[in-house]
């Protein structure tokens, strides 16, 4: 039986994810791996031994070769912070300035108030990045901002309104209030008595 059938002969279980290693422990593994290269073990042989797989222990000899000792360190995985978001620090600091400074009728928003959709406008209209609200809602929670989350008949009717709509409440109490004392002259009873 060749080498090759013999390694595909093993069972998958007996090869450990190095993903569920702590940092230290892959680091020693590739170590371990760099030694034997260097005492003369063949690749195989190497994975067999020490429960890797073929391509991983290329991999880690073929960095090692090519970079030398620092390229099997251990280094921090994932995404720097920061990295792959839509908007520069520069442009945070922006946008968090005129949320905290001004309001959304004074930026030129149909908004009476901050909450989400009206940030989200904002950063389209003075940044042009069309951004989706739930990662609006993460940039807020990032910045420390609350809005309020506008009900969504409240929004309609808000955004139905003209820019310049008289205040119901003012145009009520300048009715009722004259009515009110007239009849109190008169000493009629009312139903507010």
């Amino acid at each position: 039986m060749s080498m090759v059938m013999q390694m595909c002969s093993q069972p998958i279980s007996s090869k450990e994810d190095a993903r569920s290693l702590s940092a230290m422990e892959q680091y020693e593994r590739r170590r371990q791996v760099v030694r034997a290269h260097e005492r003369g073990a063949k690749k195989v042989q190497i994975a067999r031994e020490l429960g890797l797989s073929y391509t991983a222990v290329c991999l880690i000899i073929t960095r090692y070769l090519n970079q030398g000792a620092d390229a099997i360190l251990p280094h921090k995985r994932g995404r720097r912070s920061g990295e792959g978001r839509a908007l520069t620090s520069e442009q945070e600091t922006q946008l968090q300035e005129m949320i905290k400074e001004k309001n959304p009728r004074q930026l030129q928003l149909d908004f009476h108030e901050w909450n989400r959709p009206a940030v989200a406008e904002l950063i389209n209209k003075h940044l042009g990045v069309q951004m989706h609200i739930r990662s609006v809602t993460n940039y807020l929670k990032r910045w420390n901002i609350v809005v309020e989350r506008a009900e969504p008949r409240q929004q309609q009717v808000r955004s139905a309104m003209p820019l310049a709509a008289p205040v119901v409440t003012t145009a009520i109490t300048t009715v009722i209030a004259p009515a009110a004392e007239t009849a109190r002259e008169e000493k009629v009873a009312t139903p507010l008595d």
